[in-house]
C-alpha cells in the first residue's frame, strides 16, 4: 500500500512540477513545530472525534505569499479551518485563530 501511494506521488511530482510545489509548501506546514510534536501530529491527537471527516489540505497561491489550509467537517454544517502563510523567507505565520491556538499551550 505504501509503496503504491509512493509511486502515485512520483508519476504526480514528475507529471505535474506545480503539484510538487504545492505538496511541498503543505508538508511544511504538517511537519512544522508544535508544542514538542508536528502541526500534523496535533491536529491527529485534537481533532479526535467520530463525526469529524478530514477535508485535507490545501495551497493557495497569492501574489507574495503562499497560504495553506487544513479542513475538518465536524457535522453536516460546522466546518474546522486551520490556515498559515508561507511567507518569502520561508517562515510560517498562522494566520487563523485555529491555527493560532493549536500550537499555544493551555492553561490548566
Amino acid at each position: 500500500m505504501q509503496i503504491r501511494r509512493f509511486l502515485t506521488l512520483i508519476l504526480l511530482f514528475a507529471a505535474n512540477p506545480a503539484f510538487a510545489e504545492t505538496h511541498e509548501h503543505e508538508v511544511k506546514v504538517q511537519n512544522s513545530p508544535c508544542l514538542g510534536q508536528t502541526v500534523e501530529e496535533v491536529l491527529k491527537s485534537k481533532i479526535h472525534t467520530r463525526s469529524q471527516r478530514d477535508l485535507g489540505w490545501q495551497t493557495f497561491h497569492e501574489e507574495d505569499h503562499v497560504e495553506v489550509e487544513r479542513a475538518f467537517l465536524m457535522n453536516k454544517s460546522m466546518q474546522l479551518r486551520f490556515r498559515w502563510r508561507i511567507n518569502a523567507d520561508g517562515s510560517i505565520t498562522p494566520i487563523s485563530k485555529r491555527a493560532e491556538s493549536l500550537c499555544t499551550q493551555e492553561e490548566e
